[in-house]
């Protein structure tokens, strides 16, 4: 995990394509739509700039809309695919932020509506071992063996079967995580036949980026992959 202060700038490279943090003052900022900017006074988090003194600036991974992050953040209405994503998202980022001294709770200045971040997730760590166990996929009609061949490189077997209907959201507009998914769908476009089957082994960096392109993601993958017993991936490798 890159560590950097330079210029009074803290910046943090998350593991395993989990994106960036930047913590600076407030006058430093300036405001950037690729970023999740969340303004704090000291280490409380308020609603509005002009009472903030220091900025943490997410760069969000590649499922996240930056904006969403910001709206859940504030209590505000999103997709609720959305905001599953972005809650496991913060729980595997609590644990950082707990030791930096941010927690995300409202202080007496802040909106009441900004929420604390939950308490960190369940961390999972890959091993030779689990290198060699096929995991099945069989979840909202799409099918596939899995392999977590390395520490970022998770193998869908030639012969996986794709969803195919796109869910959308209820105003029948698509939603972040389903664009997320089509990218990956076109990344691999020369993969994936007409009939919505792989012709070909596919890798991908993560159990996450397998969900979206396999069924639009929507759920704890972690839980779907199994072995042939119905063992799950999450079993195999959560850190306890």
């Amino acid at each position: 995990m890159p560590i950097s202060f330079i210029d009074n700038r803290l910046s943090i490279t998350f593991d395993d394509s989990q994106g960036q943090l930047d913590i600076l003052d407030i006058a430093d900022f300036s405001a950037d739509a690729t970023k999740a900017a969340i303004y704090f006074n000291g280490n409380q988090p308020v609603s509005k700039k002009s009472d903030a003194d220091r900025v943490l600036a997410f760069t969000t991974p590649a499922d996240i809309d930056p904006a969403y992050l910001v709206k859940y953040l504030t209590a505000k209405k999103l997709p609720a695919n959305q905001s599953k994503i972005i809650a496991d998202y913060l729980e595997s980022l609590a644990p950082i932020l707990d030791k930096l001294g941010y927690q995300f709770q409202a202080s007496e200045v802040a909106d009441a509506s900004v929420k604390k971040a939950a308490p960190a997730k369940a961390q999972h760590r890959f091993s030779k071992a689990v290198s060699t166990i096929p995991f099945f996929v069989d979840h909202d009609s799409a099918k596939a063996e899995v392999y977590w061949a390395k520490r970022n490189e998770m193998i869908i077997k030639k012969g996986a079967i794709l969803k195919k209907e796109m869910p959308l959201n209820k105003d029948g507009s698509v939603g972040f995580a389903q664009k997320f998914a089509m990218t990956l769908r076109d990344e691999q476009a020369s993969a994936i036949g007409p009939d919505f089957v792989t012709t070909t082994d596919i890798t991908l960096k993560s159990v996450n980026e397998v969900g979206h392109l396999l069924y639009f993601a929507g759920t704890n993958s972690w839980l779907v992959l199994k072995d042939e017993t119905g063992r799950t991936i999450d079993d195999y490798t959560v850190v306890k």
